[in-house]
Order: C-alpha cells, then structure tokens, then sequence
C-alpha cells in the first residue's frame, strides 16, 4: 500500500477503541467490536498506544527512537493500522465501546464453583451406574433401540441429536458470555461433515489460560449428557411398553454422543480439541499455515513459484508446528476419504437399492412416503455439505475475479 497524499503525519490520528493482549513477546492489538486483531511487538504495541494518547505520528516515531535507539517508517506503520480498520477513516464514526453482554450472569452461574461440585456428582453417579449394570456403559447396540420401523430408528438417531448440539453449542456460549464475549451460532462443513459452529467474539483478546473453558465447555457438556442420560436411563431399568422404548432410546442417544466426542479427536477438522492444542501450543493460524506450507511444497516441485504462498505472514510458532501437522493433517484427509469411498459411498448406495426395492415392491402412499422419509434422513447432509462446499467456491471465484480489499482480519 502507499501513502495516501491527503496524511498528515503531524496532526493526530483518530483511532477506534482497541483492547490490548500482552503475551510473552507479542501484544495482540485489535477491534472487538469488528473481530480485527493483529499481533506487534511489545514496542510497536508501545508506539499504538502513544498515537491512541493523541500523539502526531511524527512527534510518536521521534519519541520511539530516543526510547529504542532504532528508527520506524510511521507511513508504512500507519498503512497497517488502516489495513487492520484501526484507523477512524473520513466520514467514519468511531466505533462505540462494545457493552454488558446478555446470560452473563447465567454464564457465571452455569460454570461456578457450586455447579461443578453438582456436574462431578452426576459424573461419577454414572459410572458408579455403568460398573453396577454393565449393559449401561455405551456400546454400538445401543443405537438400535426398536425394530419396529427403520424410519423411526433413524429419526431417533439423527433427530435426537439436535438439542444435544445446540445445547453443547450453547455451552460454548455460556462460557464466553461468562467472560463478556458475544457470540454468534451458523452452520458451516467440515470436510463431508455438517457442523454447527460457535464464534466467541473477542476470545483472541482473551489471556490463554482464559480461553480453555469455552472450548472444552462443549466437549464438558457432552459428558454430562451422556452422565444423565445413563442415570435416567439406569431409573427406568425393569419397565416395559412406552418406557422401555424410551430407555432404549436414551441409551441411544448416549451412544451418539460419545461418538460425537470421538469426533472431537479430529483435529484437522478445526474441531474443539484443535483450538484448544493451538491455544496451548502457543499458535494463531496453524491451519492455514500448514496448508499454505503444503501448497508451496508442492509449488515448487512444479516450478510455479508465482503462486506460492507468502511464507512471510506465518508466525514463527506456526511454522515450527506446522512442519509436523501439515502431515498429521494429510493423514487425516487421507483417511476421511478412503473411509468415503470404501465406507461412506457403498453404504448409500446399499441404502438407495434397499429404498428403490421397498418402494417397487408397494407404491402405495404410505410406503412411498416412507420410502422418501428414509432418503431425506439419511442423504440430507452430504448433500447440504455439497452445496455448503459449492457456495464457498462461489464466493471465492466472485473474490478473484475483483480487487482484493486491502484488509487484515485475524482470526478470533
């Protein structure tokens, strides 16, 4: 970027409200109320503050080099605010400082000290449940809880799922709010995979060892879930009829959420787990820096290096990292899609002859709509993962094919 004519370096310059994360050798600087941030060193962070105090750009870069005996090139130091959005533009009003969020008290009272006694309770009253009554303990024969109708085990199945998700993602949200963090709930993918997707506004600014709990409050909540489940579940053992039926299914229900926490260990899905390693790693971007890292390689053994990536924008304790999980992310890929193409795929297939057959042999309504039932429950997320993977080409086509905004988010 260059210097817009218009600057004068000896006048202030307007900047929103920041909030500053001091971190070892790095300071995380950015707008919560636009998720920006960016990482300087402690003496640039320095700098920001002495023109967020009022002072001229001028009179700031004298003032850090009789501070750090070295000079600073303010036009360039300026243009990388402005890239940030950190600089109050003409025209522009200066953002307002960000508020009380809503459920914060409920965040806090959710994750206090008198909540956790009760959640280890209920934890440890379940396994003392499942070392009692063995057939408790979740296990793959659990998830076939009637024979009565294949739509309805698959209902069962996937349906009863859902307020488990949303109530893990809202503990993600709890936990942020409990913090001060908005937070924000969309459907993205991973891989072939369908997900629900917290944001936490601002946890970027957050100190580490404050960020844990709301990742792993999901993954938390999960245990409790299938905790309470087992012990409503263990309530209802010897009843026949309805209540057996809804033991059953309860004991199905746990059993997918444990397959739901196995998930998690899929690190190179970006799934809890994995932003919890990075947190603790000390990284910002390890995935997009493992993914660049791998496009170069291979860049080079193809001669392009014009469309390799700008290693200089990787942070140092990403490169380190990345030169390990670039392959553990490889691996991954490479068994999601064999598990596709041996696994995933034969098994649609079988579903799809099973359906045609049923409805060949009865075309009656009811059969058909049976039949068509059976598909949308089983097919409903490849083919929305599709057309979530084919709007986000879309949009990247539509971004190439225009000027690229001269911005800088990092992510939060």
């Amino acid at each position: 970027m260059t210097t817009p004519p218009s600057r004068n370096l000896d006048e202030p310059v307007r900047l929103h409200p920041l909030t500053y994360l001091e971190e070892g050798d790095e300071v995380t600087v950015g707008r919560a109320d636009i998720e920006s941030y960016g990482l300087f060193p402690p003496d640039g962070a320095a700098l920001l503050r002495r023109l967020e105090a009022g002072t001229p750009p001028n009179a700031a870069a004298q003032w850090y080099t009789e501070q750090y005996g070295e000079q600073v090139d303010m036009a360039e130091f300026l243009d990388v605010l402005e890239e940030l959005e950190l600089v109050v533009k003409a025209g522009e009003k200066v953002a307002a400082p960000t508020g009380p969020v809503r459920w914060q008290r409920l965040g806090r009272a959710v994750f206090s000290p008198i909540a956790w006694g009760i959640y280890g309770l209920i934890v440890l009253a379940a396994l003392v449940a499942m070392i009692r009554q063995p057939h408790l303990a979740p296990h793959y024969q659990n998830l076939f809880f009637t024979r009565r109708s294949l739509v309805l085990l698959t209902l069962g199945i996937v349906l009863g799922q859902v307020p488990w998700i949303l109530l893990h993602e809202a503990a993600h949200a709890l936990a942020g709010r409990r913090l001060g963090l908005n937070s924000t709930l969309s459907i993205s993918r991973r891989f072939y995979y369908v997900v629900f997707v917290t944001a936490l506004d601002g946890l970027v600014a957050v100190p580490r060892r404050k960020r844990y709990l709301p990742m792993l409050a999901g993954m938390i909540t999960d245990v409790l879930v299938v905790s309470g489940l087992t012990l409503v579940a263990a309530a209802l053992q010897g009843a026949d009829g309805v209540t057996a039926d809804v033991r059953r299914l309860l004991l199905s229900m746990a059993f997918a959420v444990v397959l739901r926490l196995v998930w998690q260990f899929y690190f190179f899905l970006r799934t809890d787990l994995y932003y919890l390693a990075i947190t603790v790693l000390g990284c910002n971007d390890l995935q997009t820096t493992a993914r660049q890292m791998l496009r170069n390689r291979l860049m080079r053994l193809l001669n392009k290096p014009g469309r390799m990536a700008d290693e200089s924008r990787w942070g140092e304790r990403d490169r380190q990292i990345a030169r390990w999980y670039a392959w553990l992310m490889v691996a991954g890929y490479v068994f999601l899609t064999v598990t596709l193409l041996t696994a995933a795929i034969p098994t649609g297939i079988r579903l799809t002859e099973v359906a045609v057959h049923k409805l060949g042999s009865d075309l009656s309504p009811a059969n058909a709509a049976d039949v068509l039932t059976f598909l949308v429950i089983n097919f409903w997320e490849p083919v929305f993962a599709a057309y979530l993977a084919l709007r986000a080409w879309r949009r990247r086509t539509r971004t190439s094919a225009t000027p690229a905004k001269e911005t800088a988010h990092a992510a939060g």
